[in-house]
């Protein structure tokens, strides 16, 4: 296990404002995806050119992912694949999905872990969309869905989901609380048949963590989702939601494990390995889709 101290990505504040959200959701939600499209290019020049903390940390990753140093059309692609997730996550909380084009890739084991009805966990990351597999799981598989979010630093998002889809709102799990609430929490939605949402990408710095090799550094994972898999004893599901320019999104999943179980002899090896084995396959995506990682912060530590 790691402490070394990280800058925390909460530090950096939102730049976008509760009245600039209002708008884009008010011209989503009226406009066709094709009309609402055009605003994302002064959009993104904007935040391209007032944001130097956002560049250097897309010039650091770029850096890793593309084995070569970017240009500036690189960081523009960069940008504009946020702002484009961004605009598509409006479209598909409100079920205005028509004009997206979202093809999944699931496995006969995720079919059959899912299929078992006992509730599962889906490991996600801040990398491409996030919503697209929201839409393979809840609107076509038909699959309930709760999601592990604290609250006290996802009001933004709370506040939009509130505005597009109170079901889903309601379906939030408070990651704020600690400890057997929590976990009684997870449990109830777990044998209510839910699949659970949780990040997985993103620790903390007051929080235990792990250092894993990833992109040719090391970086820290958090251990919490390694103990609750453990705890909970549920199948863990993988899922990267790639987006490949323009309308095209593919929702992949992947059954990491049937029921984790760590070893109290050597736990903290065998949650090593388990966060190991997670940055191995999230790199394979990166690699697959550069431009869709979404940590706008100073990521690694070595």
């Amino acid at each position: 296990m790691t402490d070394t101290p990280q800058q925390d990505w909460r530090s950096h504040k939102e730049r976008s404002t509760p009245s600039m959200v209002r708008l884009i959701v008010w011209l989503a939600t009226h406009l066709r995806r094709s009309t609402v499209r055009p605003v994302l290019y002064p959009i993104v020049a904007y935040f391209l050119l007032t944001s130097p903390a956002a560049r250097r940390a897309s010039r650091d990753y770029l850096q890793r992912a593309l084995n070569r140093e970017p240009r500036w059309r690189d960081h523009w692609r960069h940008f504009f694949a946020f702002a484009s997730c961004t605009l598509d996550r409006i479209f598909l909380l409100s079920k205005r999905y028509q004009e997206l084009d979202v093809a999944v890739e699931r496995p006969e084991a995720v079919r059959a872990a899912v299929a078992r009805g006992q509730g599962c966990l889906l490991f996600v990351a801040h990398f491409g969309s996030a919503e697209s597999l929201r839409l393979i799981a809840v609107d076509q598989r038909r699959l309930p869905l709760s999601i592990l979010l604290d609250r006290q630093h996802g009001r933004m998002l709370m506040a939009l989901l509130e505005g597009l889809n109170p079901e889903l709102a309601g379906s939030i799990i408070d990651a704020s609380q600690r400890g057997p609430q929590l976990v009684l929490n997870l449990k109830e939605a777990l044998q209510a048949g839910r699949m659970v949402g949780i990040m997985a990408d993103r620790a903390l710095a007051t929080e235990r963590a792990v250092a894993v090799d990833f992109l040719g550094g090391r970086a820290r994972l958090p251990v919490g989702p390694w103990q609750l898999a453990h705890a909970l004893q549920v199948p863990v599901v993988l899922g990267f939601g790639c987006h490949h320019g323009g309308n095209r999104y593919t929702a992949h999943f992947e059954l990491f494990s049937e029921s984790l179980r760590l070893p109290r002899e050597n736990r903290d090896a065998a949650i090593a390995d388990c966060a190991q084995r997670y940055a191995q396959r999230l790199e394979h995506y990166v690699r697959i889709a550069p431009y869709n990682w979404f940590n706008f912060y100073d990521y690694w530590i070595a």
